[in-house]
């Protein structure tokens, strides 16, 4: 009952602040695993996501974020999962693991930071690693425009997709690398920030 209170809240915040727009609510599966994929350019992505999407969310938040007084309980209480950015967070990993284990609906930022205009947008094999591990979909989700006072945000819920091997084997490092890549590249072509990606021949994976 709180949790709904304080998400209805942070939700009538955003939409005062902000003209948003949630398209394709229907390609949100209802239950069970899953995981959010989403481009990241502001640290309105997060809250918009956990109070604007279907379905409560479990998140990834930089530990920083945890030592501020009253936000860090905040994040806690809300079940956000703390990660040291730029290292191999092994309890991070184990956490998100279990929560989609356990059916839940799991956001990531593929990129694993805020990438501000003019940045170079490089994933991380996070994202695909997950799915590999688990076999949930993974639903991507593109944010596009800039969070300035009663600006538009448009939020693409796209259709959940299945990443398989072509040949049946444990996917490698750099294939889960390619597949990330090319997962961030269909986010930003949706959000409107790139051209669409081309799944080269050579890739020995598919989305589905």
């Amino acid at each position: 009952m709180l949790f709904r209170f304080v998400r209805s809240l942070v939700k009538g915040i955003l939409y005062l602040l902000f003209r948003i727009k949630i398209h394709g609510k229907e390609n949100m599966p209802k239950e069970g695993a899953v995981i959010v994929a989403m481009n990241h350019q502001s640290l309105w992505d997060g809250p918009l996501a956990a109070a604007c999407l279907p379905r409560q969310l479990a998140i990834m938040g930089k530990k920083e974020l945890f030592k501020i007084p009253l936000l860090g309980s905040i994040l806690r209480w809300a079940g956000v999962i703390p990660v040291a950015r730029g290292k191999n967070d092994i309890g991070a990993i184990k956490a998100a693991l279990s929560a989609l284990k356990a059916g839940k609906a799991f956001a990531i930022f593929p990129e694993g930071r805020r990438v501000r205009q003019g940045e170079d947008h490089t994933a991380k094999s996070g994202v695909a690693m997950l799915a590999a591990r688990t076999g949930a979909p993974i639903l991507p989700v593109a944010i596009s425009g800039k969070y300035r006072f009663l600006s538009k945000i448009n939020v693409y819920i796209q259709k959940p997709i299945h990443v398989k091997s072509e040949n049946g084997e444990k996917l490698t490092g750099d294939e889960l690398q390619e597949v990330s890549d090319y997962l961030i590249q269909m986010l930003l072509h949706t959000a409107g920030y790139g051209e669409k990606p081309i799944k080269k021949e050579t890739y020995t994976w598919t989305l589905e």
